[in-house]
């Protein structure tokens, strides 16, 4: 049985047990907040996508606080849309709101991998990698990105660090191993100390 969410027009969309299940799991949200979430997202969105406008205004109101320009919301946006056709579904929003804080190291990487992921490929390029990297030096203000703060330098140091050759690709495992192994990546990446 599922949750009965009535919206603007006269419309009903479910939220079945087993969605329930998987959101509170993958989100670490209550049930309450994920059916409020459901609730807003379909008086929001009655047809069931989120565009990218209306992804950038909510992103607008959680965003971290180092990210005044929003340089982050392309990477989330990129990541949860999937498939790739410009909008997500409430499955997708949800899974990007709740990523943002993510509560132990391995679920931290995870999201940090898949942030730079935009390919959706589950693999890693060098290029992913610098993307990422300069757009979060953006945010912390080290707009000035010479030498050691250089993103394709800073990904070429994460690459050989993990011992993988910039030519290659890393998988999510290599990516969150070798950063768990490693203090200077965990802390390049937010995982701490």
């Amino acid at each position: 049985m599922g949750n009965k969410v009535v919206v603007k027009g006269g419309t009903s969309k479910d939220l079945t047990a087993d969605e329930l299940v998987f959101l509170k799991k993958s989100s670490k949200l209550s049930e309450k907040e994920i059916k409020d979430l459901h609730e807003a997202f379909w008086n929001e969105f009655p047809g069931g996508r989120m565009d990218k406008k209306g992804f950038v205004k909510y992103y607008q109101e959680i965003k971290d606080e180092a990210d005044t320009n929003g340089i982050l919301c392309d990477h989330v946006f990129a990541v949860f849309d999937q498939n790739h056709d410009g909008t997500i579904d409430f499955r997708e929003f949800l899974l990007a709101v709740a990523a943002g804080t993510p509560g132990d190291l391995d679920s931290h990487l995870d999201y940090v991998f898949e942030m730079c992921d935009v390919s959706g490929d589950g693999h890693l390029d060098a290029k992913e990698l610098a993307n990422f990297l300069s757009a979060s030096l953006t945010i912390v203000g080290k707009t000035d990105q010479r030498d050691e703060l250089d993103p394709k330098r800073l990904a070429g140091d994460v690459f050989r660090t993990l011992g993988i050759s910039e030519d290659q690709k890393l998988t999510k495992e290599q990516f969150v191993n070798g950063c768990k192994n490693s203090s200077n990546l965990r802390v390049l990446f937010g995982g701490g100390n």
